[in-house]
């Protein structure tokens, strides 16, 4: 059935009145963490090492412990990790984001019959 009207809206976890997570940063985690490299992640999302990294440090500094860890070249080159904190984190955030959807289908629905004229 078409619906004329829909509610639009994405997660965002702020803290003291600045973002934490959002769907872009949850991204970017959950890249690094696939990859293994910040560098990788920021280039599959279109967006500037610098970016990234302004993105991570802001996350790390942040959150109540560090969410990715950095790992310096070496033989075997460098790359970043999650630490067992920030696998936790996007865990959360997932079961979160599933709980919003939910009620976002559930306000839709009220949409729809305050809609109908």
């Amino acid at each position: 059935m078409y619906h004329p009207y829909k509610i639009i809206s994405k997660l965002e976890i702020d803290k003291n009145g600045s973002c934490f997570l959002n769907p872009k940063r949850v991204e970017l985690l959950q890249l690094i963490h696939e990859r293994g490299s910040i560098l990788a992640a920021s280039k599959e999302l279109r967006m500037s090492y610098q970016q990234a990294w302004t993105i991570i440090k802001d996350i790390n500094a942040t959150a109540p412990l560090p969410v990715v860890s950095r790992q310096r070249g070496g033989s075997n080159g460098g790359g970043a990790v999650l630490t067992n904190f920030g696998i936790k984190m996007l865990d959360r955030y997932a079961v979160i984001q599933r709980k919003y959807a939910q009620m976002l289908l559930d306000l839709d629905d009220d949409l729809q019959e305050l809609c109908v004229f």
